[in-house]
């Protein structure tokens, strides 16, 4: 008896463990963020389960656009960040949103594999003409680029110590609306927004408003130039650090 329980254990032992039940597809980071509508776009996802993807749709209201899948493959290690929040795998992919595509954060990427469908990710479309991209260099108030709203600024925190500084064109009795998209559309950018006289003293500042993106609204007193800094709020760089910058006088 004791030799056949044994054995016993020792088939147990050897016996093969259920095999992992393959997962759907997710997308966790796109880049670059904001996608100017009427353009054709060349983007980078990031995510997990993504290289035996079939296909991939971009939806906008009754828009769905079939999207080509240019390139897969494993995607670098973000320092400091966990598989599950970057992915460890990435498409590039390229397509043109709509012209008509509604402006806002109700458009979404969903890509299909033989093990399912992802969860649909929010992407920001934003009106054709409205867009621009940082213009290096851009760290520091002499640097600054100047620009007047209403535009939409897309940016990078990717280096250490890297804060990206604009010089906005304000008038008297106008309220500047400006608004960071980054955390609600993937980005791991814990964002933080400051607004500067031209000699550099703050006149307001919002870490987190919608999320951990900030969001901030001064009415001016003067007109003139001012600059607005963004900067990152937990001290870490990351290539995956990527913002627009919504700047309003509504």
């Amino acid at each position: 008896m004791p030799l056949l329980f044994a054995m016993g254990l020792r088939g147990a032992e050897t016996s093969e463990k259920p095999a992992k039940k393959p997962e759907p597809p997710q997308v966790l980071i796109v880049q670059p963020p904001g996608l100017e509508a009427g353009v054709t776009h060349k983007l980078r996802v990031r995510g997990l389960a993504l290289t035996n993807a079939t296909a991939v749709r971009f939806h906008s209201g009754t828009n769905v656009v079939a999207v080509a899948i240019a390139a897969r493959g494993d995607a670098v290690k973000i320092e400091g960040y966990e598989t599950a929040r970057v992915g460890d795998q990435r498409l590039e992919i390229e397509f043109t949103v709509p012209a008509n595509a509604s402006a806002g954060t109700n458009s979404d990427l969903v890509v299909v594999a033989p093990d399912g469908e992802s969860m649909p990710f929010p992407l920001l479309v934003l009106p054709a003409g409205t867009v621009l991209g940082e213009k290096e260099p851009n760290n520091g108030f002499r640097e600054a680029p100047g620009t007047r709203p209403p535009i939409n600024l897309r940016g990078a925190l990717d280096s250490t110590g890297d804060v990206d500084v604009f010089r906005v064109e304000l008038e008297a009795g106008q309220t500047l609306h400006a608004e960071v998209f980054a955390a609600r559309i993937g980005s791991t950018l814990d964002a933080l927004l400051t607004l500067h006289t031209l000699r550099g003293a703050v006149l307001a500042s919002n870490d987190d408003a919608a999320g951990r993106d900030p969001i901030l609204d001064y009415k001016v007193a003067t007109s003139g130039d001012y600059y607005l800094a963004v900067s990152y709020a937990n001290e870490r760089a990351a290539a995956t650090h990527e913002y627009v910058l919504q700047l309003r006088t509504p």
